[in-house]
């Protein structure tokens, strides 16, 4: 458990019953990796122009079209890239660490930028997405409406690292630009009792991890769809009886 660094996302996966042991053992410890989507690719060019930075140092580019000029898929998002940039500085939000690499205790992460906002240290996590503005994430995890049913274990994981770090509660905020042109900018007004909770998940993580014996999930709609080509695939619908 000591080499094994905890990351918001191996965090949340661990626990998701929709996630396979299998495919989180292949991502989380044996380095697996896919091919970002074309939604992915859109939200990593996003970032990596209205930031100036990707995680890793990593470039990103959106396929040219078959004359090698930018498709209209590109050249809406560069619009929107501009557009993004201006209303971080008209939020007045500067940019002083980006795309940091945090590692503290058996903690890790990568926070998109560490900022100042009215003359305050703060996280920042930028986000891009093609969903409407009024799509809930009661039903879409990815969505920005009824935030009362978001998973926002991604804030309080980077929050929690830099108080391990510093001793300091920093705020965090999303700044959330939708594909047609919408933003929404969602502080994260954390209790005592939310860390407490995020604390109590770590040490149940913790104590999983080390008796963690990855097991096939079975579920055929989870296979279908898993990159991870294991033995262990459920190929075959699951049968589901009804009575009448």
């Amino acid at each position: 458990m000591s080499k094994f660094k905890i990351s918001q996302s191996a965090l949340k996966s661990f626990f998701d019953p929709n996630v396979c042991d299998i495919k989180w053992e292949e991502m989380y410890l044996n380095g697996y990796r896919t091919e970002p989507s074309a939604a992915m690719l859109d939200g990593l060019v996003f970032e990596q122009h209205v930031i100036g930075g990707s995680r890793g140092g990593e470039v990103y580019e959106i396929p040219k079209g078959k004359t090698g000029k930018m498709l209209k898929r590109e050249t809406d998002l560069m619009a929107l890239c501009e557009k993004s940039i201006q209303t971080m500085n008209d939020l007045e939000i500067e940019l002083i660490d980006v795309q940091p690499e945090w590692n503290v205790g058996d903690l890790t992460g990568h926070p998109d930028a560490l900022v100042k906002y009215k003359g305050e240290l703060a996280i920042m996590d930028l986000k891009y997405t093609g969903v409407r503005e009024d799509e809930s994430c009661r039903w879409n995890p990815f969505a920005w409406a009824d935030l009362e049913h978001k998973d926002f274990r991604q804030a309080l994981h980077y929050i929690e690292m830099y108080y391990q770090e510093h001793g300091i509660y920093l705020p965090f905020f999303y700044l959330v630009f939708g594909k047609s042109g919408w933003c929404k900018f969602i502080m994260i007004d954390v209790s005592g009792s939310a860390m407490d909770d995020y604390r109590m998940l770590l040490d149940s993580f913790r104590r999983e991890f080390k008796a963690f014996k990855p097991k096939p999930i079975g579920k055929y709609e989870v296979c279908r769809k898993c990159p991870v080509l294991c033995d262990k695939r459920t190929n075959k619908p699951n049968i589901e009886t009804i009575t009448i």
